[in-house]
């Protein structure tokens, strides 16, 4: 026999037993035993937390966070004033999942000031990098160089426009190849600021491409503030040319996207603006409603300027992800608050399918540059005017043979009058 709720009298569907609680009522409860102070009143401070997290559409789900060990520590210690409610001091805490998850729920209800969500991240893991090396030989210049070279250019970028994965992750690889050259220096006993072309090229040639390009922040910064030589050159790295697919394979993945309905809609979605617009993931998955246009006889999505319009197909693929997702919101929404699907599950999902990214990329930005000058596209698709201009190169298209200057034709030549003799 099913039993009322003893607490809001609503009967739990599915719910058998003498004294049944409620979805919402055991949130409630566990609520009230996690944000109370040490005197065991509700922490008015963060009420709006209590609030936002109650309003859940899915209390199953809020309730199975806060059963964790995690999430419920870091709430004591909030509701304690053990911790200060600032970004900075969520980043101290030795949990970093359960402190940046509960960010966003702080950003979301307005207890905290609005901040990028993959600078966050990267915050976070400078702040625990920075700490394990306490005892390393040159912890100083790495400390600045992170402190006063790569945070201020993320942050700054951030203001600007939101940051990607790929920007966020290429920092994290920069500061770890920067470790990882100053500890060969120590072991070889070479101090930074008495670094020789000879050593330079030596660990060069040791190392391994990737790491030989990722150095070069580091290597810029290093010698433009004399904690290098200055007269020190690093050979750049050159990359291979991407491989690209055919315009047959092309055609045919961007026809098995569109029509098949067994697969997710969101990686419909996603390959569908590879192929089509040559697109990169981490565009993609922070796209907006705000992108979209959809309504009238032009549909259109903003990437750069002006907007670019979408062919009916890939239209109606589009108007399906809208409608499935959150009015007003990120058309990939995430299982975070307020965040879009995170890089990486998108890339692997692509992946899982069998998706050829880098290949589909590559080879329509070469289609699109084959049918419009490199520049226009690099406005139109928001990539960069190198990108764009390398791709045409390699596409081996007629506007890369331009040559440039005045091109406008010269009036005909008047023949010389003859002189008399």
């Amino acid at each position: 026999m099913t039993s009322d709720c003893i607490d809001c009298g609503t009967i739990p569907k599915g719910r058998r037993g003498r004294r049944p609680v409620c979805r919402g009522c055991k949130l409630n409860r566990r609520l009230a035993r996690l944000l109370h102070d040490s005197t065991g009143t509700p922490a008015a401070h963060l009420a709006a937390l209590t609030d936002h997290l109650r309003a859940d559409p899915d209390p199953e789900k809020v309730l199975h966070w806060l059963s964790r060990s995690g999430p419920a520590e870091l709430l004591t210690a909030l509701a304690n004033r053990h911790l200060d409610l600032t970004h900075d001091a969520l980043h101290t805490w030795p949990r970093p999942i359960p402190a940046r998850h509960l960010q966003h729920h702080l950003v979301a209800c307005g207890l905290l000031p609005p901040a990028d969500g993959h600078l966050l991240k990267f915050e976070a893991w400078l702040h625990r990098r920075l700490d394990r090396l306490t005892d390393h030989p040159h912890e100083r210049l790495l400390r600045r160089f992170a402190l006063w070279h790569q945070l201020p250019r993320l942050r700054a970028d951030a203001t600007t426009r939101p940051l990607r994965a790929t920007a966020t992750n290429y920092a994290v690889n920069q500061f770890n190849t920067a470790h990882a050259f100053l500890d060969w220096l120590h072991t070889h006993g070479i101090a930074p600021d008495a670094v020789s072309q000879t050593d330079l090229d030596t660990w060069a040639v040791t190392t391994g491409a990737g790491h030989r390009h990722t150095i070069r922040g580091f290597f810029t910064w290093a010698t433009h503030t004399s904690a290098m030589p200055r007269h020190l050159v690093l050979t750049p790295v050159k990359f291979t040319i991407g491989t690209a697919i055919t315009q047959q394979q092309r055609l045919t993945l961007l026809r098995h996207y569109l029509t098949n309905q067994a697969q997710p809609l969101r990686e419909r979605a996603t390959a569908c603006l590879m192929l089509l617009y040559g697109q990169p993931i981490s565009r993609i998955h922070r796209l907006h409603h705000d992108d979209l246009e959809l309504s009238g006889n032009g549909p259109t999505i903003r990437f750069g300027d002006p907007p670019t319009p979408i062919p009916e197909p890939i239209a109606g693929l589009l108007r399906d992800l809208a409608a499935a997702a959150p009015a007003e919101g990120w058309l990939f929404p995430g299982r975070r608050p307020g965040q879009p699907i995170t890089y990486q599950t998108l890339h692997r999902n692509l992946r899982k399918l069998g998706f050829p990214l880098n290949q589909a990329r590559v080879s329509a930005l070469r289609q699109l540059v084959a049918q419009v000058p490199a520049p226009v596209i690099a406005d139109a698709l928001g990539i960069h005017h190198t990108t764009a201009t390398r791709q045409a190169a390699n596409a081996g298209t007629t506007w890369s043979h331009y040559a440039s200057g005045n091109h406008t034709p010269l009036p005909p030549r008047r023949p010389h009058a003859r002189t008399r003799a």
